[in-house]
């Protein structure tokens, strides 16, 4: 806070004390106590309290009205905290009594504030901020507020039972911590230096978490096990292993006892405690507890443990394997051929994939983990990866209707029918299981099945969208062998035409999405174009240009641009097809006349795509005015977005062919402006001069960026000032730079009077250098200011005091806007 700020503190201060004034809203509250941190971080707060006496007063005054309002006080409460979390600010407030007067407990009590919940946590925050040096803590154990923050962890309120099992961890971390060892001693020494007062401390608090875990109570019980989760990442020795060697029966109990709503909890523990030495100490049975976790798969929870356990980063080997094995034994039973492969299976889990809701459970489960197993390649031993993948294949085929006569028996199955959640699921997995080169061999029928659901009328548009991600998947790993082409042209492009004739815009869009993947993934195939080409795809592509739907037509136009870009080494076939040329002529279209942006930037992306390559620079030259100029007159703000990255690309393209751009000055100043004329040529100039004053500020951003690049370059040479001139006269921007550049002679007497100027109508200088333009322009600042949040001016403390004695002086009915 400036000066002038902290002048208005004391007028603040009064209103915020005053019960008879309306309190502001919450969010101006913590807007206030975010400014007060910041100025916390960057000042001595010793001197902002002996030199804002306000402050005390402030807190003081709240303290003793038992009418103040539960707003107010716990923002007195948060803000006390962060005045005391220096020795000196604690020092300063505890002069008096202040900070026991504001953190007890009872007067709050006597006068019903500590009802509010809003008060509660304000007072555990105040703590929380406070608790930052020995003090602090000697405050916290002197005054009896531990036993507050226990009953605290207990609460009704969530948020608040939360903030106090945070400050009970942080307690015992303190404890521990180099401050409470002045940053000297070593951990060993660290027993010894605690003091009667912390033991009885950290036994408290310990012993409070073994009674949580030992109720009866479920809500007590979640939040032990959620302080004992933080306990092993967030504190040291020797209260991480002393609290577990205590949690340790009730752990048990509560593992054996197999409550499937605290199976989440438990687990987040054991892998909070798999992260740290604890794992490798067998007296403290880190990894006896996880294998009783999993149990032996008779129950749901032993399921959703396993899926748990397989994410687990340092799980050991031997219960990764297990884990494993109950995680697929859901997938494994209901797509059992064999009647007597599903009479081994275990008789509680064939009871619970008899009941749809927890077979598509279960189901989920497994193909989830499988699917992230996959994704980090992981090695199945003495499990056949081409027998899992078969389940998967034969599951979707379950749930698309089409199952052998040999699973009619199996009443798993008819409940999957059309069962959209593990199609999803499946599709997924089965795309992720494309990494494991032994499953090439039964490509036929992965292909297979992928065929049936993109021809099946009755697969959901979500199910077809996962239908061809997976495809692309396989077909990227199948592009060496030669019968993927073949099953391209013939059996996936006739169901691709269909689909893009479907009802469903949804589905339209997600198959020309498919075809785009398709066409990177087999860029420089060049039977793969050929087939393109000769199949009829080229032309319903460009039809659907003319798609109904803007997103529609935008994923039509990224299509078009990769088959253009793809096609170019075969230029009998792009000749034969018109593509090139059909497409440069839609998309101009669309630039220039679709009422929709969507399809508007996927054109100026496409051509910035183009212009990257190599093949189709001099095919889209002749379009790139055209394409800077709609794109810089367009009323959507990404378009213009889009427009600037094209203008840096081309701006590249062009300088880079220059060795005066990249390599010494002052030995090839004639190329360097023949590319800038260049530049001048397509519009480029034009086009980043306007952006410059443009209203969306990160267009100007992006603007001033490459235009302090073009500084840089013109910068070296003074030739250019005679040279390569720009008029300033009849276009959005001339009349800023020419009012500078007036203002800049005057100044310097060289040029016309002010009386001129006005007969002029500012008309002096038309023609200006574009390195003059640059000098004038004052690019640095103007960076620096395009920087600043939008709301920099509003959204300040100075503001924000305003607006609230703002609304102190006018009528109750004022909201104050704190932004």
């Amino acid at each position: 806070m400036d000066s002038d700020c902290l002048s208005l503190l004391p007028a603040v201060c009064l209103v915020l004390a005053d019960p008879k004034q309306s309190p502001p809203d919450d969010t101006s509250l913590e807007k206030l106590l975010d400014w007060f941190k910041e100025m916390h971080s960057q000042s001595n707060e010793q001197v902002l309290l002996q030199h804002q006496p306000c402050l005390k007063e402030f807190i003081s005054s709240v303290c003793t009205s038992k009418t103040t309002d539960p707003a107010i006080l716990s923002f007195t409460l948060k803000l006390t905290g962060l005045l005391a979390c220096t020795k000196q600010g604690f020092h300063l407030l505890e002069v008096g009594g202040l900070l026991v007067c504001v953190f007890e407990r009872e007067a709050w009590f006597v006068c019903d504030l500590w009802e509010d919940a809003s008060v509660r946590s304000g007072w555990l925050q105040g703590l929380l901020n406070m608790l930052k040096h020995r003090q602090a803590l000697d405050f916290i154990c002197g005054n009896g507020l531990l036993k507050v923050i226990l009953q605290l962890q207990n609460d009704g309120s969530l948020f608040v039972a939360c903030l106090a099992n945070q400050l009970l961890v942080h307690i015992l971390n303190f404890l521990t911590s180099s401050n409470m060892t002045n940053g000297s001693d070593a951990v060993e020494s660290r027993e010894s230096s605690l003091s009667p007062d912390w033991v009885s401390v950290s036994s408290e608090i310990m012993n409070g978490v073994v009674e949580a875990l030992s109720s009866d109570d479920h809500p007590r019980v979640l939040q032990g096990l959620r302080l004992l989760s933080s306990v092993p990442s967030q504190c040291g020795e020797p209260i991480r292993s002393t609290l577990w060697k205590d949690v340790l029966v009730p752990l048990e109990v509560l593992i054996n006892r197999g409550s499937e709503s605290l199976t989440q909890p438990l687990m987040t523990v054991l892998q909070a405690a798999v992260m740290t030495p604890l794992l490798g100490q067998s007296e403290y049975k880190v990894k006896e507890l996880l294998e009783a976790m999993l149990g032996s798969g008779n129950k749901n929870e032993s399921f959703q443990c396993a899926a748990l356990t397989i994410k687990l980063e340092k799980c050991p080997e031997v219960l990764k394997r297990k884990a494993i094995d109950i995680v697929l034994l859901p997938l494994q039973c209901v797509s059992a051929q064999s009647q007597d492969t599903a009479e081994k299976m275990n008789l509680a889990l064939k009871e619970q994939l008899s009941k749809k809701a927890s077979c598509i459970s279960h189901l989920m489960q497994s193909l989830s983990s499988l699917e992230e197993l996959a994704y980090t390649k992981y090695q199945f031993e003495g499990i056949s990866i081409h027998s899992v993948t078969s389940s998967v294949v034969l599951l979707l085929r379950i749930c698309s209707g089409h199952y052998p006569s040999s699973l009619i028996q199996n009443n798993a199955s008819t409940r999957l029918i059309g069962c959209c959640k593990v199609q999803r699921c499946g599709l997924d997995t089965l795309g992720a299981l494309s990494v494991y080169e032994e499953n090439l061999n039964i490509r036929k029928d992965i292909f297979g099945v992928l065929l049936d659901y993109l021809k099946s009328p009755d697969s959901h548009a979500t199910v077809l969208k996962k239908t061809y991600q997976a495809t692309v998947s396989w077909i990227a790993v199948c592009s060496p062998f030669p019968d993927l082409l073949q099953f391209i042209s013939h059996d996936l492009f006739p169901v691709l035409k269909k689909r893009m004739c479907d009802l469903r815009w949804e589905v339209r869009d997600s198959t020309l999405e498919f075809v785009t993947q398709l066409t990177v993934a087999l860029n420089g195939n060049s039977g793969f174009i050929e087939a393109l080409h000769t199949s009829g795809m080229v032309s319903i592509l460009l039809s659907s240009l003319a798609d109904s739907e803007g997103y529609v037509r935008a994923s039509a136009v990224a299509v078009v641009g990769e088959a253009v870009d793809s096609s170019l080494h075969h230029t009998v076939l792009v000749c034969k097809s018109n593509l090139l040329e059909e497409a440069l002529k839609q998309m101009m279209t669309i630039l220039s006349q679709d009422t929709e942006g969507f399809p508007r930037r996927a054109v100026v992306k496409a051509f910035t795509s183009w212009l990257k390559g190599s093949h189709l620079v001099t095919a889209v030259h002749p379009f790139l005015s055209s394409v800077l100029s709609l794109g810089c007159n367009d009323f959507d703000w990404e378009v213009k977005m889009h427009t600037l990255e094209l203008a840096e690309v081309l701006m590249e393209k062009t300088l880079t062919c220059c060795p005066y751009a990249v390599q010494n000055f002052g030995s090839s100043e004639k190329e360097l402006m023949q590319a800038l004329s260049k530049l001048k040529e397509f519009g480029l100039f034009d086009l980043l001069f306007n952006s410059l004053f443009d209203c969306d500020r990160p267009v100007c951003e992006k603007a001033c960026a490459l235009l302090l690049k073009l500084r840089t370059l013109t910068s070296e040479s003074a030739d250019f000032d005679s040279t390569l001139v720009l008029n300033v006269n009849g276009n959005r921007w001339g009349d800023e730079v020419q009012s500078r550049y007036l203002n800049t002679q005057q100044a310097k007497g060289s040029v016309c009077t002010s009386d001129e100027r006005m007969d002029s109508g500012l008309h002096c200088i038309k023609d200006i250098s574009l390195p003059m333009i640059l000098h004038i322009l004052d690019l640095d600042d103007m960076q620096r200011t395009l920087r600043l949040s939008s709301d920099h001016v509003v959204n300040s403390p100075r503001s924000l005091m305003e607006d609230i004695l703002s609304a102190a002086q006018q009528s109750e009915d004022n909201i104050v806007d704190c932004y």
